[in-house]
């Protein structure tokens, strides 16, 4: 697509600021994210990716947002916890005590604010990376689908992920409370702060 007729700083540049509507390709997209993350993560991305595309195609969500999200969902998770809040700090993000102290959840608000400024993603991808670690009230389809791509992709071997993969195409909904349970159940084992 467009990428092979510009140069690849002008179709990055086109791509971040979405100029005349353009969508990136997702090969030159996953080439991108994928130069960012750890060479271990990369199965948990692709793997989160397929999962998405699954659900966005199951709950009548578009295929390729949902591949975007998926792609550049942790975009910044090999960043450690002193760099995380470098990064909260330069895009704005305001941090709780608890982000302070559990870093490692900040990946998700630090990789929406990076999707954003490099990838140029809407406003429905931005909001589906931020919460895809935590959750939220009221959360969109899209973000319900980032957050249990995430939890549940082909990699993602632990108690229970059979049951949610399967109510995922039954009952999103019903999925989610699942998946939030299990998340929840998880972190007090590790006698951490939900």
């Amino acid at each position: 697509q467009g990428q092979d007729m510009l140069p690849g700083p002008v179709y990055a540049a086109v791509i971040a600021h979405r100029w005349y509507g353009a969508r990136p390709n997702l090969p030159w997209l996953r080439e991108q994210a994928y130069g960012m993350l750890k060479p271990k993560r990369i199965p948990h991305v692709r793997g989160c990716e397929e999962m998405a595309v699954q659900l966005a195609r199951r709950w009548g969500e578009d295929e390729g947002r949902a591949a975007e999200g998926a792609i550049l969902h942790d975009i910044t998770k090999k960043f450690d916890g002193a760099e995380q809040l470098r990064l909260c700090e330069k895009y704005g993000i305001m941090t709780d005590t608890v982000e302070r102290r559990e870093t490692q959840l900040l990946h998700a608000k630090t990789g929406a604010a990076l999707a954003r400024e490099r990838f140029g993603v809407d406003e429905g991808i931005y909001s589906a990376i931020f919460w895809h670690t935590t959750g939220r009230p009221g959360m969109s389809t899209m973000e319900k689908i980032l957050y249990l791509a995430d939890a549940m992709e082909p990699t993602r071997a632990y108690g229970g992920v059979e049951e949610l993969r399967h109510l995922a195409f039954e009952d999103l909904d019903a999925a989610m409370r699942l998946g939030l349970q299990m998340s929840c159940d998880a972190v007090r084992a590790r006698r951490q702060e939900v």
